[in-house]
C-alpha cells in the first residue's frame, strides 16, 4: 500500500511528510482537500489536510489491531487504494461483531486520542440499516478533529465484507482494506451520484476486483 500512496495522491502532490494538501478536486466531486487552517476546536474539521487524514488512519488501524477486532477499512480511503483518486473528509472502519462487545476497541481508540465525537450519538445508520454506527474524533493539537466512524454488524453480511478484505499496510500499520466487490455493493446500496461515480470508476481502474469469488471461497461455501 505504500507505493500505493505515492500513485494514488499523486494528484494531490503528496510528500515524504504527507504535509501538502490536497489541493486539486476531481471533476466529479466539486470538492477539495487542503491544509486546514483554522485554530482546534470541537467542530470537525470539513477540509482535513492530507497529514490528518493520514494520522487519523493510523491512529484508528493501529486501535483496532491492537484489540484485534475484524474490520475492513472502507469510504473515500478504501475507493483511492482501488485506483480512483479522489478527496475524502473522514475514515470509516466496517467491524463484523456485536457493539455491545466493543469495550477492547473503544479502550484502544482512547489511548491514541481517538474519542466519542463530541456532537454526533451511537445509532443505526439510517434507522432501519442493520448497522451499528459509533462516530469518534481523532483530536489534533493544531486542527479541528478528524472523523473516524465504526459500522458494526454481526450478521452474515459483514461477515462477507471483512472475507472479501484484501490485507494491506500503510506506513508499518497494519490494514485490512474493502475488497473491490464489497466496495461496490456499499456504493449500490447508498446509491448517492458520487456513489455511483465511485462504482464505476472501481471497476474501471481496480486491479483487486475479485470477480470469481476466491477470497468468499471457504467461509460461505459459494464461488
Amino acid at each position: 500500500m505504500d507505493q500505493a500512496i505515492s500513485e494514488w495522491l499523486s494528484l494531490y502532490e503528496f510528500n515524504h511528510q504527507l504535509a501538502k494538501a490536497w489541493t486539486k478536486s476531481t471533476a466529479h466531486s466539486g470538492s477539495s482537500v487542503r491544509e486546514d487552517a483554522a485554530e482546534y476546536g470541537m467542530q470537525s474539521a470539513e477540509s482535513p489536510s492530507t497529514e490528518h487524514i493520514f494520522k487519523a488512519l493510523h491512529a484508528g488501524a493501529r486501535a483496532l489491531n491492537e484489540a484485534h477486532a475484524p474490520y475492513v477499512l472502507g469510504g473515500g480511503v478504501a475507493v483511492n487504494y482501488h485506483g480512483h483518486e479522489r478527496s475524502t473528509r473522514d475514515i470509516d472502519f466496517f467491524i463484523h461483531g456485536n457493539h455491545e462487545q466493543l469495550q477492547p476497541v473503544r479502550q484502544a481508540l482512547a489511548q491514541l486520542d481517538v474519542r466519542p465525537h463530541r456532537f454526533e450519538q451511537p445509532s443505526f445508520m439510517p434507522p432501519d440499516a442493520l448497522f451499528w454506527w459509533e462516530p469518534y474524533q481523532f483530536g489534533l493539537p493544531d486542527a479541528p478533529p478528524v472523523d473516524v466512524d465504526l459500522l458494526i454488524a454481526p450478521d452474515e453480511y459483514m461477515a462477507f465484507l471483512h472475507a472479501t478484505g484484501i490485507e494491506s499496510s500503510v506506513q508499518g500499520t497494519r490494514l485490512r482494506v474493502l475488497g473491490a466487490e464489497g466496495l461496490i455493493i456499499l456504493k449500490l446500496q447508498a446509491f448517492r451520484d458520487k456513489d455511483r461515480w465511485d462504482c464505476k470508476e472501481v471497476l474501471k481502474h481496480s486491479a483487486q476486483l475479485d470477480r470469481a469469488g476466491e477470497r468468499a471461497q471457504g467461509v460461505f461455501g459459494f464461488v
